[in-house]
């Protein structure tokens, strides 16, 4: 099955939000929703499709300080890990469809499920679907997510990335930030390139890595 994938790069913080569907079919995930969730409704319509779900990677307000927007869009249908749901604001949390690992939504025809990769957050997940992985704050083009952010851990993160260097090379990788060299990679790509994923060798060297001070 094709994939529908249309990339915007929305906000003050070079975040990426995307439309996520099957060629097919017009019924579409917005993943992400943040900074201008109208703009990214609109090019939803200029392309014939039809926004019924959202879909966050983690709770950092850069990343879902679109969702009142969403919901009052009205016909979305919101999904979060469940352990990122308490820190969504009071009155938010009672409108998300809490998932665990492996749990899938289905978008018309297209089936995403639910990877989660903690590191960044407890509940941080990756969206997979098909040849596309939507990695949110776990991976980026070069590098990956801080730990050192309250809830961050950098041994989940070790496990996390583990997880993503294990999928097929020709995944495409969708970041959640437009903070590498280019604005997609796969996961061929990061395993040559990414310094995160050559020290997956050893969880000593990759927290040390992670966790060295910043100049």
């Amino acid at each position: 099955m094709g994939l529908y994938v249309r990339q915007l790069k929305l906000g003050p913080m070079d975040n990426f939000v995307y439309l996520l569907g099957a060629e097919d079919s017009p019924e579409t995930a917005i993943v992400d929703p943040a900074w201008d969730v109208p703009a990214a409704l609109r090019a939803a319509e200029e392309d014939g499709r039809r926004v019924t779900h959202a879909l966050l990677s983690h709770h950092h307000h850069d990343h879902v300080n679109g969702l009142e927007d969403v919901l009052a869009h009205g016909g979305i249908r919101v999904h979060a890990h469940r352990a990122d749901v308490p820190k969504l604001a009071p009155g938010l949390q009672r409108e998300v469809t809490p998932l665990d690992a492996g749990d899938v939504v289905e978008v018309g025809p297209l089936r995403v499920s639910a990877m989660h990769t903690p590191g960044h957050t407890p509940g941080s997940t990756c969206w997979h679907a098909g040849e596309g992985l939507f990695a949110g704050d776990t991976v980026f083009v070069n590098a990956c997510g801080r730990c050192d952010f309250a809830g961050g851990d950098p041994e989940q993160m070790f496990e996390s990335l583990n997880r993503v260097a294990g999928l097929p090379g020709d995944v495409r990788l969708y970041p959640g930030h437009d903070y590498g060299d280019v604005p997609v990679s796969s996961i061929a790509r990061e395993r040559e390139r990414n310094p995160y994923f050559k020290k997956l060798t050893s969880l000593t060297d990759f927290v040390a890595w992670r966790m060295r001070p910043r100049t």
